[in-house]
C-alpha cells in the first residue's frame, strides 16, 4: 500500500488568483478546517511586504498541530530569511522554493537566463537547509522545460539538500500516459529523484488531474498538491480524496485523510475560498435555509445588512460596510439577495483600501448589426467623469472607455466570469488580471449584471496598482 502525502494549496491559490481576498480570520479558519481533515501540508501564500503577511505566518506556526506550514520563497537570501522568521516557530515548518524552469517563465518572471539562474538554485536551496531541515524544489512549468536545463536543476536542488520534489504541469493539457512517461524520462535523466519525494501538481483544464495523479502515483511520486475547490484550475482535492476513499484499497493507495466529513468540509473551503462551482452543494445553501427567516431584501437597512454578516461568521469595519452596502442595494433591486451574494461581496469589499476609482454608470449599445459602443461614466476621488468607445464587443468597448477617463492602459492578463449563484437571477463574479510594471493585479466585481462585474473587476486591479504606486 503506498500512503500519499496531500498538500493542499488552496491558501497559496487564493493569494495569486483573488489577491487579497481572504480576510485574516477566514484564512485561519480554512488552515483549521484543513487541519482536521488531516491535511499532510499546508501551502500559504507568500511572505510579502505587507506585514499582515508575516502575522499570519506567525499565528498559522503557533497553531497548527498536525499539518506541515510551507511557504514560499524565491530565488532572494532576503525573501527566505523574512519567510523563515516568521516561520520558525511552526511545529513542523517547511520552505519551498518554487522556481520557473522554462524558457519563456524564466525569462518572463525573472528576466534570467538559464546559465544565471542554474547556480542560484543550488545556493538558495543550500541557504534554505540551513534554516529549515525539511525543504522543497518546485520546478514551475516542468512540462515545457527543456530536458537537459530541468534535468541539471533538479540534480543542483537534490545535491543542495531538498528532500521533496515538485514537477509541474501547468498547462494541464496532458494526458495521464504522457505524464507518465514525461516522469519516466526525468527519473531516466535524475537518477538522484528516487532517493527524494517525487511531488505533482496537476492543472486540470482537460479535467484529467485525478487520472494524471493516479498516473503519476504508479510512477513513483509520493505527494501530490490539490486545492479546495474547482476555481483554481488545479486537483479538487475533494475528487481526489474521493478517488482514494472509493478505490484506493483496490488501487493500493492511501492517505492520512480523515474522510468522514470530508464533503461537509471541503463545501465549507470552498465557500471560504470562493470557489464553489454554480449549482454545487455549499454550506451557504445551508445557511440560507437557517437564515431564511431574516432575508434580506431592497428595504433593508445598513444596520440589517451588517447584523446579516455577523450572522453568517464575518466580521467588516464600517468603511467595508458602507460600499457593501452600496452594492447590496444594486443585486437588491433585481434579486432575493442569499448569502452568497454577501459573501462574495465581502470577498469583493473587505480589506480593500479606499477605491480611487469607483464606477457610476454605463450604458452598452451592442448587436450583430452594428458597431459595439460603451458609455461609462466613473468617480475619480469623488469627481465623475464620461467617456464614449468603441469596441470588439461590450467587454471590450467598456474597458476601452475606462481607459480613456483613467489615462493608461493596462495589459489585460486574464478575465473570468463566474455565477455565485445559480438560475436567471444569477449573480455574476468577475475576476479581472492586469499586467504593470512587470507585475499581475487582480480585481474583482460583484453584480447581477456581467457587464457592470467585469467594468468593476477591471476598476478594482487598478485601484491596486494606484495604490501601491501612492
Amino acid at each position: 500500500m503506498i500512503d500519499i502525502k496531500i498538500a493542499d494549496i488552496s491558501l497559496r491559490e487564493s493569494e495569486q488568483v483573488y489577491a487579497a481576498r481572504l480576510s485574516f480570520k477566514e484564512k485561519l479558519e480554512t488552515a483549521k478546517l484543513l487541519e482536521k481533515l488531516q491535511v499532510d501540508i499546508i501551502e500559504t501564500g507568500p511572505v510579502g511586504n505587507s506585514p499582515a503577511d508575516a502575522a499570519f505566518i506567525r499565528t498559522l506556526a503557533s497553531t497548527l498541530e498536525y499539518s506541515t506550514v510551507s511557504v514560499p520563497v524565491n530565488l532572494d537570501k532576503k525573501s527566505v530569511d523574512t519567510t523563515w522568521d516568521a516561520l520558525s516557530k511552526a511545529r513542523k515548518p517547511r520552505l519551498s522554493l518554487v522556481v520557473p524552469t522554462s524558457t519563456v517563465q524564466m525569462e518572463y518572471q525573472h528576466q534570467m537566463k538559464a546559465e544565471k539562474l542554474l547556480p542560484l538554485v543550488g545556493e538558495i536551496t543550500a541557504h534554505c537547509l540551513k534554516l529549515c531541515p525539511d525543504v522543497e524544489f518546485t520546478a514551475e512549468d516542468s512540462i515545457r522545460s527543456e530536458p537537459d536545463f530541468l534535468a541539471a536543476v533538479l540534480k543542483a536542488a537534490i545535491a543542495a539538500g531538498a528532500k521533496t520534489i515538485t514537477l509541474c504541469d501547468s498547462v494541464g493539457e496532458l494526458l495521464p500516459d504522457e505524464l507518465s512517461e514525461f516522469i519516466e524520462s526525468v527519473y531516466q535523466a535524475v537518477p538522484e529523484l528516487r532517493g527524494v519525494t517525487l511531488s505533482l501538481h496537476c492543472k486540470d483544464n482537460l479535467g484529467l488531474a485525478s487520472a494524471a495523479a493516479l498516473g503519476g502515483i504508479s510512477s513513483g511520486a509520493g505527494q501530490i498538491k490539490a486545492s479546495s475547490g474547482a476555481g483554481f484550475g488545479t486537483l479538487s482535492l475533494e475528487q481526489f480524496l474521493n478517488v482514494i476513499k472509493i478505490r484506493g484499497e483496490t488501487l493500493g493507495i492511501s492517505s492520512g485523510i480523515n474522510t468522514t466529513a470530508l464533503q461537509r468540509t471541503c463545501a465549507r473551503l470552498a465557500a471560504l475560498t470562493g470557489v464553489g462551482s454554480a449549482g454545487s452543494r455549499t454550506p451557504a445553501d445551508v445557511t440560507d435555509s437557517r437564515l431564511e427567516d431574516t432575508q434580506l431584501n431592497e428595504e433593508s437597512d445598513v444596520d440589517s445588512v451588517r447584523n446579516y454578516i455577523v450572522s453568517l461568521g464575518y466580521e467588516v469595519s464600517q468603511d467595508d460596510l458602507d460600499r457593501i452596502y452600496i452594492q447590496f442595494k444594486e443585486i437588491a433591486q433585481s434579486k432575493k439577495v442569499v448569502s452568497r451574494d454577501i459573501e462574495a461581496l465581502i470577498a469583493e469589499t473587505a480589506g480593500q483600501a479606499a477605491p480611487t476609482y469607483q464606477l457610476q454608470n454605463y450604458v452598452i449599445n451592442s448587436g450583430n448589426t452594428i458597431t459595439t459602443t460603451a458609455f461609462v461614466e466613473i468617480a475619480k476621488n469623488g469627481a465623475a467623469s464620461k467617456a464614449l468607445s468603441a469596441g470588439d464587443g461590450p467587454i471590450d468597448a467598456a474597458f476601452k472607455a475606462a481607459e480613456q477617463i483613467i489615462g493608461v492602459h493596462y495589459e489585460l492578463e486574464e478575465f473570468q466570469i463566474h455565477a455565485v449563484t445559480g438560475g436567471r437571477e444569477a449573480t455574476g463574479d468577475a475576476l479581472i488580471k492586469l499586467r504593470h510594471a512587470g507585475k499581475l493585479y487582480s480585481g474583482r466585481g460583484v453584480s447581477t449584471d456581467i457587464l457592470g462585474a467585469s467594468i468593476r473587476a477591471y476598476l478594482s486591479a487598478v485601484n491596486k496598482i494606484v495604490s501601491e504606486g501612492s
